[in-house]
């Protein structure tokens, strides 16, 4: 698995892991909050994923045809 999905795969399955036993009592899995706390990951990087992945437009690059 390591060699097709690397090592976020492994880590993206222990962390959910230890977020679904912290939301289980007594084998009771409180899944409400289980999906809340994955969709507020997801928030939190859609939120900050702009601000780190900027598109650079640079339109002088267009004009001469030369990608770099």
């Amino acid at each position: 698995m390591i060699m097709t999905n690397g090592i976020g795969t492994i880590i993206g399955g222990l962390v959910s892991g230890l977020v679904v036993d912290r939301f289980t009592v007594d084998g009771v899995k409180d899944w409400q909050s289980i999906w809340f706390a994955f969709a507020a990951y997801a928030l939190v990087l859609a939120i900050l994923f702009p601000f780190f992945f900027k598109y650079k437009h640079n339109p002088d690059k267009m004009k001469t045809g030369i990608a770099q």
